[in-house]
């Protein structure tokens, strides 16, 4: 049972389990009408009237708590004893029976009585015997709110109360829904709340179901036409007044009519493709505020009209609105770019492709600038960017050369400047500012180029475009900030695109994958599984170069927190993406996982020519200090886990060239500095542990728990293995997967049906592979004496009496010899 407030479950305003700005607003609505009807004496006499949601019950409460604190009762039935004060609320809802006493208390002066009624559904006895009432005491009308009761009843600024009235027209129930739904966070990329509309369709539709079927489509038509439309329509079979009646009764139109544009907007989202279709014919719809005073278009342009209006919240309606523009009579050459841009949000890239290839083949098409950058937006969507990003012609636009820049930067070329232009619309402002930190990023000055990437992210949700990208401004800015080390800005600004809806329906599983990702390095696996499960359950489809996405996060997951069976099933599941999909520059983070896990489970040779074409594309841009050292420490890490140091020089040397000019270079090469006197020989557990928790703090704390173990492993001081290990211990991630995310290989049944511990299977695979107790502690990071306790308790367990039979048996346990016996450590 809710807990809510009555007066605001009665008004129909959203509830938040906390105290909102609307119930505030409600709040005074209720106690400034209570005030208007309690007089210093008795009796108590009055009328409250309004549409649906106005406060009139919000009043009632207020009254009743006031006659009680005054030591009256309270009745709400005209039949009570005649000391009682008679409060009726919904009074257009009661039988004869309760109008007849009602209308005897009211002809009782003496008697005290309050009325609340709708107004429209108000039958003639009660309208008879409210007009009794109202001629010793005003009524109490209400329904719209002003500005000034928000101020008085709020925090909302004044800038954003104003805006909220333009929109609401100040209706009570759609302004109280509106200040609960409003987000001062995002005030300052929209200004004008346009927004607040996608958060009351549901509201608003549901009132307009209540609308009678024979008003509703007059209550649609005021919604979508002009108004300089309306009158040269044949009126409705209840005629216009009664329609508008009725809307103004459920809280929909204003008195006079209007509707307010966050209801405008609303209706035009929710009305189905079919009814939409017949309406505009009828009549040119605008945008989602502002009517469009010419009326000349034709229904083949206002279906596409339409159609762009909701494509980037709904691709798929969108596309059956260019299917409906097209039985109307538009060209498919018109509508090609359209069906293309729908497509691809809807994760249909066939579709997508076959819209914009009708364009490419007409070299004259006014859209065929935009069209090769969808076909590019396709092909890395299909994670083969570089087979459609041939060198292009200059761009035509500042918007083009930022959807080239993203191209061009993904295939490892220098973007092209920007033409000058003279449009300053936000778009286009986004657009330069992206191509601008685009080339930045090549540059040296690595604090300067992600900020740079931040702000074009932050303009470019602004824009509120969709056209397909190769990838989201956001994603970059993102992949840029974690390339220095820094997990909150990476998260922050892909939080703050995901909110503000950028890049339109496709780009919202990215952008919820990549959450994922930085999630993963910093070390908080539940909420990466959260938002690998958000991006599941978006209505796009996942597209290839998303499941790629996927695919690595999961192989993350599996390398940091499972045992080496999951680790197994997962990479067999990750393997084809790398037989169908080629790595461009944005998705090098995930080669590097996926490669330190093909080294794991012995398959290194699955990943070496992607990471050797990629060594190679970053040395042709003279490995830029921003983009180049995280691949550059895959590959040390590389040479780690083969036990071949002569793999790690080249990559070492890159990283101390880039050391200069990126702090977080400079970090990564000290670690790798330490790591390879480690394997050497040579421990400084002080040294050790510095670059173990450097590592962690930029994002690695996976690495520095092993470069500690692998310290700890190698020194020969009890007191320096006591503390290296300690900081293994620590800096491992400590946060366990949801048992969902447990996979069934995580258990193996023995004979007596007992399964292994998660623990134990990793020990016994150890085994398997030969290590002695140390190396199983150092890659369990626990002590060698509780490796050999796990040892003894498996082969009590096995009823094997020697190592031999030992080894057997644990063989046909886990079915075949686990082949990560490289590196123990890993």
């Amino acid at each position: 049972m809710s807990t809510a407030p009555r007066s605001l479950l009665a008004l129909g305003v959203p509830i938040a389990p906390t105290r909102g700005p609307g119930e505030d607003l409600a709040r005074l609505i209720g106690d400034t009408a209570a005030s208007a009807l309690v007089g210093a004496t008795l009796p108590v006499r009055g009328v409250v009237l309004g549409p649906a949601g106005s406060g009139k019950t919000a009043a009632l409460d207020a009254l009743r708590a006031e006659l009680r604190a005054r030591g009256l009762t309270v009745a709400d039935r005209a039949d009570a004893p005649a000391e009682h004060v008679v409060v009726l609320d919904d009074a257009h809802a009661l039988d004869d029976a309760a109008l007849e006493a009602a209308s005897a208390c009211v002809d009782d002066p003496d008697r005290s009585i309050v009325v609340a009624y709708r107004d429209h559904a108000a039958p003639p006895r009660l309208r008879a015997l409210a007009a009794r009432l109202e001629k010793t005491t005003a009524p109490v009308l209400l329904g719209t709110v002003e500005v000034e009761q928000i101020a008085e009843a709020t925090r909302v600024p004044l800038a954003c109360a104003h805006a909220i009235i333009r929109r609401t027209q100040g209706l009570t129930w759609l302004t109280l829904a509106a200040l609960d739904a409003h987000d001062s966070g995002t005030c300052e990329l929209d200004p004008e709340h346009r927004d607040l509309a996608r958060g009351l369709r549901g509201g608003i539709a549901h009132r307009l179901a209540q609308v009678p079927a024979a008003a509703r489509d007059a209550v649609e038509a005021l919604c979508l036409f002009p108004p300089a439309e309306i009158a040269a329509q044949d009126p409705p079979e209840i005629g216009w007044d009664d329609a508008i009646e009725h809307g103004h009764a459920v809280g929909l139109l204003a008195v006079n009519g209007s509707p307010p544009s966050i209801v405008r907007a609303a209706v035009r989202a929710s009305l189905p493709v079919h009814r939409i279709t017949r309406l505009l014919a009828l009549a040119h719809i605008g945008d989602d505020d502002e009517w469009d005073e010419d009326a000349t278009a034709s229904a083949p342009d206002r279906l596409q009209t339409r159609g762009d209006a909701v494509r980037a919240d709904d691709p798929a309606r969108a596309l059956q609105l260019y299917r409906e523009a097209l039985v109307a009579g538009a060209a498919p050459s018109d509508l090609a770019l359209r069906f293309g841009v729908a497509a691809f949000g809807t994760g249909d890239l066939d579709t997508a492709a076959a819209g914009v290839d009708r364009l490419l083949a007409h070299p004259e098409h006014p859209d065929r600038d935009d069209a090769q950058s969808a076909a590019a937006a396709v092909w890395a969507a299909r994670g083969a960017l570089a087979a459609g990003a041939p060198a292009a012609a200059p761009a035509v636009s500042a918007v083009s050369a930022a959807r080239r820049a993203l191209i061009d930067l993904g295939v490892g070329r220098r973007p092209q400047t920007a033409p000058a232009g003279t449009v300053a619309d936000t778009l286009t402002v986004a657009s330069d500012a992206l191509t601008a930190a685009l080339r930045g990023s090549l540059g040296l000055d690595v604090a300067r180029a992600v900020d740079d990437l931040v702000l074009a992210s932050e303009l470019y949700s602004a824009s509120r475009c969709d056209f397909p990208l190769v990838e989201p401004p956001a994603v970059v800015a993102a992949a840029a900030a974690m390339a220095t080390g820094d997990l909150g800005v990476a998260a922050s600004v892909l939080e703050s695109a995901v909110d503000a809806g950028q890049g339109g329906a496709w780009a919202r599983p990215r952008l919820r994958l990549w959450r994922a990702w930085v999630a993963i390095a910093a070390a908080r696996p539940d909420e990466a599984r959260s938002h690998l499960d958000a991006a599941r359950d978006t209505a796009t489809a996942l597209q290839p170069r998303d499941r790629l996405i996927e695919a690595a996060c999961e192989t993350a997951l599996a390398r940091r927190y499972a045992n080496t069976a999951t680790l197994l099933a997962v990479f067999r599941d990750a393997r084809p993406h790398l037989l169908r999909r080629r790595f461009d520059a944005y998705l090098l983070p995930f080669l590097g996982e996926l490669m330190l896990a093909a080294v794991r489970v012995g398959a290194a040779d699955a990943v070496d020519r992607h990471f050797d074409a990629a060594v190679e594309g970053l040395a042709a841009l003279e490995d830029p200090p921003l983009w180049s050292p995280l691949l550059h420490w895959a590959g040390i890490q590389r040479g780690i886990l083969l036990n071949r140091p002569e793999l790690l020089v080249p990559h070492a040397r890159a990283l101390l060239a880039a050391a200069a000019h990126s702090p977080f270079a400079a970090r990564l090469a000290e670690a790798g500095h330490v790591w390879t006197d480690v394997l050497g020989g040579t421990v400084e557990p002080l040294r050790v542990e510095a670059a173990a928790h450097a590592l962690a703090h930029d994002g690695l704390a996976w690495d520095g728990a092993r470069l500690a173990a692998h310290g700890a492993a190698r020194t020969g001081d009890r007191q320096a293995y006591a503390q290296l290990l300690a900081c293994a211990r620590e800096l491992h991630p400590k946060q366990v997967l949801q048992p969902e995310a447990v996979r069934p290989e995580a258990t193996a049944p023995l004979g007596d049906g007992t399964p292994l511990s998660a623990r134990e299977l990793d020990v016994a695979r150890l085994v398997v592979q030969g290590k002695t107790y140390v190396e199983i502690g150092q890659t369990l990071f626990i002590s060698p004496r509780t490796a050999e306790h796990h040892i003894a308790r498996i082969r009590r367990r096995l009823d094997a009496n020697s190592r031999s039979e030992l080894l057997t048996k644990l063989r046909d346990v886990l079915h075949s010899d686990d082949p990560t016996g490289r590196e123990g450590a890993a």
